[in-house]
């Protein structure tokens, strides 16, 4: 993770002033102020305690106010998601981009653009751990009204252009919620989830771009982990560790629509899937004994 340097010399971890040409107020800190603040006299006899400087500060610049107030509301955001600080710094700089929008558009509010760039930003960095979904609730919980409806605007209107996340993405999203599923059927085996994730990534390989058109990516990651437990289990021999059910609460999809996929996208690729399975599984083997040479048993005596 980036570090800035204070002037005093101290590391510490980006925050929204570092991307923004931010006013006097960031400056003087949050708008929050404490006792002496509260009653302090001024200068003067002038209008000039804390608040009232915090304030003017903040909203005389009305431009610079605007992005510090939406690159705050970034890091607020992302905190709470527990999102990457890259992740914050990538959607101040969209939302920079984004916020000469707001001088046409009334409906683009700062929560808007907030909420627009993060999600775009995740999209960019290929952070699969908030989703539309995410993003969107973080923002009401604390108290923004955003729209999906004034979203898909301004990725229409915007200049910012982003490429579609791929399923290759969720395969990682879909594998950590899969141990909570199964626990109340005994678990996963010990270090299943890699070979699982492997063996997902050689599905998908055999789908083609133009096969997956118009297929959520979420869904496609989910049903292509499913895929990928029945080559295994066939290869071993044995039962399937979980079903298409369980596989698709884990990637928040119904159920018939991972069986709908799988029917269409994979089941009559199963052949190849299952020989490029088997294939990575013979390699892994194989660099595992390289790596962990198993020793010769000692000669008897007698021999």
């Amino acid at each position: 993770m980036a570090k800035v340097v204070t002037d005093s010399g101290e590391d510490r971890a980006p925050q929204a002033i570092d991307y923004t040409t931010h006013s006097l107020g960031s400056y003087l800190g949050p708008m929050d102020y404490g006792f002496e603040e509260r009653f302090s006299p001024g200068f003067s006899k002038s209008s000039s305690t804390f608040k009232y400087l915090k304030t003017m500060s903040d909203f005389a610049y009305k431009d610079g106010a605007s992005l510090y107030t939406c690159a705050k509301l970034i890091e607020r955001v992302c905190e709470k998601l527990a999102l990457p600080k890259s992740v914050m710094g990538e959607s101040v700089r969209i939302s920079r981009e984004v916020m000469e929008m707001r001088k046409s558009r009334g409906e683009v509010t700062i929560p808007s653009v907030s909420a627009f760039a993060i999600i775009n930003a995740c999209k960019r960095l290929g952070v699969t751990s908030a989703g539309v979904r995410e993003v969107m609730d973080a923002h009401r919980n604390m108290g923004y009204r955003v729209k999906t409806s004034v979203i898909i605007q301004i990725s229409i209107d915007s200049p910012v252009r982003t490429r579609p996340r791929r399923a290759e993405e969720y395969l990682g999203r879909v594998l950590i919620h899969l141990p909570r599923v199964l626990i109340k059927s005994g678990g996963m085996p010990a270090g299943y989830s890699n070979r699982l994730h492997e063996a997902a990534r050689a599905a998908l390989q055999q789908v083609d771009g133009p096969s997956r058109g118009g297929h959520n990516p979420r869904a496609l990651a989910a049903t292509a982990v499913y895929a990928a437990e029945v080559a295994l289990s066939e290869s071993e021999g044995r039962k399937k560790v979980f079903s298409q059910r369980e596989v698709a609460e884990c990637s928040e999809v119904a159920e018939y629509t991972v069986r709908e996929q799988y029917v269409e996208m994979f089941k009559s690729r199963m052949g190849p899937i299952s020989q490029a399975v088997r294939a990575i599984e013979s390699r892994s083997r194989r660099q595992s004994m390289e790596m962990f040479p198993i020793p010769p048993e000692p000669r008897s005596e007698s021999s």
